[in-house]
């Protein structure tokens, strides 16, 4: 077995995420010189950074003397730490400023700032927006409080010592070319309510940002950021915790700016769509982990609670059972009735006998599983689901990512849904603000996400895992030996989850650590119980030994498979597993994937005769290399916190170990 990384005692290099970092004085001094810019360029290109150009140095020797300046006329301790353009772990994004350390009553206390050299704004329909002149050209952008607010939120979710210690993290936004005539529009309560928590100040504000900065950092505390920067990354509220407060219409500020432009984008056009009496159609793009599924449920829930508008007959729809099964589950629990529920999640089949723009708006989530027509679902031969679809919603929103297509039937891609809109005359909404590629599922981010796809072949690019990601990647020898891990793991979580909630019935509680493996094993267990002695996978010369997961006598159809404490003895399969965070995963990588004189082999025949879903063992092999391909995808971007792996084919094992620095 190679331990690869251990999230648990993984230590990171410091300042990785910190770029510039002076103290109050010599900050101060470097603007006054005319020497900041240079100096955080180089900074920013000695830590390998160098995805910013002239433009962004041009804002750097007009934003930062604006900010030194205010400082100036703060009363904090001129030793006082501040930093620039910090990265985010989880976000491809950089904070503009922070300044640390504590007040007088010595609280530790970060203040981030959002610096923008807008010189004014104007109102959109785009919720939590403004239309100006920005660094993308005239467009509608982002409320800076709200940007500097989700840099807060972002820190928070994923960071184990801002969770566990008494930080506080104000924001603010300092737009220092705008005249205060501004404020009518960007201080406007009723638009961007935000701004009671995190306030914007304008060219005439100088004196009241360095009351704000004065109140919450007096004296040094040097070793905060150091503290954050190297504390242990956790993965973020799973999606099923935040259900509640989504589906009721609150705000989650959790985001990036392109989740949030989604949102709002989806929104202003159902609104735009019913009042002129049109037909749209939008498509948004986005991987594996980037957070579909948490825009869609946010958007669900801005239509259907009316709490900032109008209510409108919405409905989130997905083909996979797992996660509509699971949101069930978890909103029952926050006494939602059955019956609430399930006018809010619904399987797609309803549309086979929808009318014309019967929903005012259809979510489709995983929109790359829909299906045209499928036998033994209720839908006639005459009936193509995904025009059914279009035909009967106002706005249909697609969730979609076709590298996560795994059957033969798996029907909608890009082109057939705008190919289907244009003759239901339904117009085409898709572009780059449509786009989610900020890796929020997995800790290891877009550098293990790039690994993944490299590995698996999906382009000639090759790269490599670093050990020093926040991430625990194992490759195992032994099939045994990863089950048993993946058992100590879901043990950890559990009693982790016991510790948060003050609940000591252990075996009730599951730890969502599961072992999912490729479609090549006939499931030969189905209708028994669970301790029968039919085994459906069987491997280490017969020392590891599980079912498959599911469908046994004992559970109903509202089954939920991470739910439940006792299926971490089973194997789950990608209908089971996708769609759902797992903490842990471990993926056994069957002989349908194997790798023979330098080359990635896919054998359709190893597919089991009873994976009647799929049809890969009946697919052309060149459907079948990609439906295999993506299916792997799938099953190894479901953990959170790690992913173990298993391939039955030796010489595969080693070739994933040389991707490994």
């Amino acid at each position: 077995m190679i331990h690869i990384t251990d999230l648990n005692h993984c230590q990171k290099d410091y300042k990785e995420m910190i770029v510039y970092q002076q103290t109050k004085a010599q900050f101060i001094n470097e603007c006054r010189n005319d020497t900041i810019a240079n100096s955080v360029a180089d900074k920013m290109r000695l830590h390998g950074i160098n995805s910013f150009d002239k433009p962004e140095i041009r804002s750097w020797r007009k934003s930062l003397p604006a900010i030194a300046e205010v400082l100036a006329k703060t009363d904090t301790d001129e030793d006082v730490d501040v930093a620039i353009e910090y990265k985010i772990n989880q976000s491809r994004d950089r904070i503009d400023f922070m300044i640390y350390g504590n007040d007088s009553n010595n609280r530790s206390n970060l203040i981030i700032l959002e610096l923008k050299q807008w010189s004014s704004v104007s109102r959109t329909n785009k919720r939590d927006f403004v239309h100006t002149v920005g660094g993308g050209g005239e467009k509608d952008y982002w409320h800076p409080s709200y940007q500097a607010k989700n840099y807060a939120n972002l820190l928070y979710n994923f960071n184990e010592y801002l969770q566990k210690n008494r930080v506080s993290m104000e924001t603010c936004a300092y737009l220092h070319n705008m005249d205060n005539g501004n404020s009518v529009l960007l201080d406007n309560l009723e638009l961007f309510p935000l701004t009671t928590e995190s306030p914007v100040f304008l060219k005439d504000d100088a004196e009241k940002l360095a009351g704000f900065i004065s109140k919450y950092v007096k004296h040094r505390n040097k070793e905060l950021l150091y503290e954050i920067e190297n504390s242990r990354i956790v993965p973020s509220k799973h999606l099923a915790d935040m259900l509640r407060n989504s589906i009721e219409g609150n705000d989650f500020f959790s985001y990036d700016e392109a989740q949030a432009s989604a949102v709002s984008e989806i929104v202003r056009t159902v609104e735009d769509a019913i009042y002129y009496n049109e037909k749209k159609t939008i498509i948004i793009k986005g991987g594996a982990g980037t957070g579909k599924s948490v825009v869609a449920i946010n958007v669900l829930g801005q239509l259907v609670s009316g709490k900032h508008g109008a209510k409108y007959n919405a409905a989130y729809f997905t083909t996979n059972a797992a996660p509509r099964v699971l949101y069930t589950e978890e909103l029952i629990k926050d006494d939602y009735t059955k019956k609430a529920i399930k006018n809010l999640f619904k399987y797609p089949t309803i549309f086979k006998s929808a009318g014309e723009n019967d929903f005012d708006c259809a979510i489709i989530d995983e929109a790359h599983r829909v299906f045209d027509f499928k036998g033994g679902v209720g839908i006639s031969k005459d009936v193509h689901l995904l025009e059914k679809i279009i035909q009967g919603s106002r706005v249909n929103v697609f969730f979609i990512d076709e590298d996560q297509a795994v059957t033969t039937v798996d029907y909608a891609t890009i082109d057939r849904i705008k190919e289907v809109a244009y003759k239901c005359r339904s117009r085409v909404i898709e572009g780059p603000e449509l786009v989610l590629q900020t890796q929020f599922r997995v800790l290891g981010g877009d550098q293990y996400i790039s690994f993944i796809k490299s590995f698996l072949g999906y382009s000639n690019d090759i790269s490599h895992y670093n050990r020093s990601v926040n991430y625990d990647f194992r490759v195992f020898d032994s099939a045994s030996d990863m089950m048993e891990a993946i058992k100590q793991k879901d043990k950890e979580c559990q009693e982790e989850i016991a510790a948060n909630t003050h609940n000591t019935l252990l075996p009730e509680v599951s730890g969502k650590c599961r072992v999912v493996a490729g479609y090549t094993y006939n499931w030969v267990s189905t209708g028994h119980y669970r301790d029968s002695d039919l085994f459906d996978i069987v491997l280490d010369e017969g020392k590891f030994k599980a079912k498959w997961n599911l469908r046994c006598p004992e559970v109903g159809p509202d089954y939920s498979w991470l739910n439940d404490p006792e299926s971490v003895n089973e194997v789950g399969c990608i209908h089971t597993c996708q769609g759902l965070d797992l903490n842990y995963c471990g993926v056994i990588i069957g002989k349908d994937l194997t790798y023979k004189d330098s080359h990635l082999c896919f054998n359709k025949k190893a597919n089991a005769k009873t994976d009647i879903a799929s049809q890969i063992k009946n697919a052309d092999d060149e459907t079948a290399k990609r439906l295999i391909r993506n299916t792997y995808n799938v099953l190894l971007t479901r953990g959170m916190k790690g992913t173990y792996v298993y391939c039955e084919d030796p010489g595969l094992r080693d070739y994933l170990k040389s991707f490994i620095d």
